[in-house]
């Protein structure tokens, strides 16, 4: 089904709008309720840990006919950035030719939007189990993530997916991050390198993981010898962490075609 554009950026209009940074309990709790609506309009089974602080780690499941089963990362903070250097407003999401421009719309606020979008367009076959975990302090450290991590009954799964993945416009080309890299993730990245080529896109693939600002919990406590897969529409003009954060419809439409077909090709 083709890619809703103005629903997806009503509701990350949402999101932005919600100011879920550090400190803003109301903003924090209004991102956590709309991740918890829709992952429940979509089937997954919702829990949440530490639930007495206004920034809970949510771990959802999202049972299917298949056996395979991937992992999802994401976080639900956004970081304050100096709004005297912002062109529009940070709060509010505004398109300006093919960009979007709003504060965590690159990090992470987009991408697990399109994501949930993805997810929703698939039938019950055509979707492996689906684990994804959720946070709420990757802006100041992780500390919860770090506590409660490890505590987390998460199986073993197929591959986990990194919170997004990078796109160089100008020399056209995808990046792929890999960890303890499979023949069935060697296989995903060649189904997605063939994806892209209409879009004059070509594809390469680094062996590291998405570089942090801080130790990273999910890498420190939930990868350890799984395979690790990153890929999504940040670009060089996304300015992560910084004023005037954005990103490009058309890559934003490309990541949700390759999530949904990343998603069909594992749950076979």
């Amino acid at each position: 089904m083709k890619f809703n554009k103005d629903k997806y950026l009503h509701e990350l209009s949402v999101l932005v709008a919600n100011n879920a940074i550090t400190g803003n309990a109301e903003g924090l709790t209004k991102n956590i309720d709309f991740i918890e609506s829709k992952l429940k309009a979509l089937g997954f089974t919702v829990q949440f840990f530490g639930e007495n602080t206004t920034t809970p780690i949510i771990y959802a499941v999202r049972k299917s006919n298949s056996k395979i089963k991937v992992g999802l990362y994401a976080h639900y903070d956004v970081e304050l950035t100096n709004e005297d250097n912002w062109n529009t407003p940070s709060t509010t999401l505004v398109a300006i030719d093919d960009r979007i421009f709003g504060r965590g719309v690159a990090d992470n606020l987009g991408i697990f939007l399109l994501r949930m979008v993805a997810i929703a367009q698939l039938n019950d076959d055509e979707l492996p189990e689906i684990h994804w975990v959720f946070q709420g302090q990757e802006e100041i450290g992780s500390p919860l993530a770090h506590q409660l991590f490890p505590t987390l009954n998460i199986p073993t799964v197929e591959v986990w997916v990194e919170e997004t993945g990078y796109f160089d416009i100008g020399t056209l080309r995808q990046r792929f991050l890999t960890l303890q890299e499979n023949d069935k993730l060697k296989a995903t990245k060649k189904v997605l390198s063939d994806e892209v080529k209409e879009f004059e896109f070509s594809t390469y693939t680094e062996n590291r993981s998405l570089t942090k600002f801080d130790q990273c919990p999910f890498l420190s406590h939930i990868i350890q010898e799984q395979p690790y897969f990153a890929f999504g529409p940040n670009d060089e003009y996304s300015k992560i962490h910084e004023p005037n954060e954005s990103l490009s419809l058309n890559l934003i439409e490309i990541a949700y075609n390759q999530f949904k077909t990343f998603l069909k090709f594992y749950a076979v």
